[in-house]
């Protein structure tokens, strides 16, 4: 039998791959002096960006997760728990010491150690942060061509609907002024003259009005 002391997971996968950004991993770590903690991851970091997003909140990557301690004790292949607010748990060991039965979840014990990380779950992580980045990268890159492919539709089809600018109207063309005809001196002097005494009009080169018999100057 391998020591029970060390550290144990219990992964709920997504099914989507991912498992640091989609899944929750749940933590158990037995102490040698008999101390117990179990970390329960609430969400996963996907969904919980996710409800910060929809709660107008900061955008949060990190995992919600609830921390619980207390002392364990084993009788054969039973494992207690006892918490420190009184609630009390047992598990099944494993008969190979590979891990440990709590409930309807199986811990696969993945280090010896209690302090260091695992080394398999560090790696697994990284490659999920460098998929995870390269994946958001592809998006963006798609993201920033749809935006520009849209934005250059739109543009073509507003161009053959848009008004051509208004011309100017064309200016009237200048009417001539006209100028009343001025009458000639010949005729002033037909049109006025007229006798002095009587008024009769009278002929331009009579001496004597033929009405009055007056002497026209």
């Amino acid at each position: 039998m391998k020591p029970i002391t060390g550290q144990y997971e219990c992964v709920h996968h997504s099914g989507v791959g991912l498992d640091h950004f989609t899944s929750r991993i749940d933590r158990l770590t037995l102490h040698q002096n008999g101390r117990f903690i179990l970390i329960i991851q609430d969400r996963s970091r996907i969904a919980n960006a996710a409800q910060s997003l929809l709660n107008g909140q900061q955008v949060s990557t990190t995992a919600p997760e609830t921390r619980r301690e207390g002392n364990y004790s084993v009788q054969g292949n039973i494992l207690f728990l006892h918490f420190d607010d009184q609630v009390q748990l047992q598990g099944q060991l494993a008969w190979n010491g590979e891990g440990v039965q709590i409930e309807q979840n199986f811990f696969s014990k993945v280090s010896d150690s209690t302090f260091l990380p695992p080394t398999q779950r560090v790696q697994k992580d990284m490659e999920d942060i460098a998929k995870g980045l390269k994946i958001a990268g592809t998006i963006g890159s798609f993201a920033i061509k749809a935006a520009k492919t849209i934005h250059e539709t739109v543009q073509s089809a507003q161009a053959p609907h848009q008004s051509p600018p208004p011309q100017p109207a064309p200016s009237a063309p200048a009417q001539p002024t006209s100028v009343p005809p001025q009458p000639s001196s010949q005729q002033s002097s037909t049109e006025t003259l007229y006798c002095d005494q009587c008024g009769a009009r009278v002929r331009p080169g009579k001496h004597f009005c033929n009405q009055c018999g007056a002497w026209l100057p």
